[in-house]
């Protein structure tokens, strides 16, 4: 059990709520630009395409808002034991003389 004197490292500290929330409207953001670029590609596909890539670009748009949001809200990973430079460490001691 590490005490409170004990070192941490910077390495291991999480993302602030600012930056991660950045990072999950940037995930929003994107897969919906992608939902827009299907929904644009299904029309013209339908006008003038294959039926069939027309029916999997529709197929994408209307999937899509689900992932956007399920990825947006995903939690970030967290590894409950990453190893520590400090943790664990055994000074060793010379004998005492005799």
């Amino acid at each position: 059990m590490a005490s409170s004197s004990d070192p941490v490292l910077v390495t291991t500290a999480g993302k602030s709520p600012g930056e991660e929330r950045r990072e999950r409207e940037r995930r929003y953001l994107l897969t919906m630009g992608l939902r827009v670029l299907c929904f644009i590609a299904a029309i013209i596909l339908f006008a003038v395409g294959p039926r069939w890539a027309g029916f999997v670009a529709a197929a994408g748009s209307l999937v899509l808002p689900w992932v956007a949001v399920v990825a947006a809200n995903a939690a970030p990973r967290r590894t409950p034991a990453s190893p520590s430079l400090y943790a664990g460490e055994s000074h060793k001691e010379l004998p005492p003389r005799l």
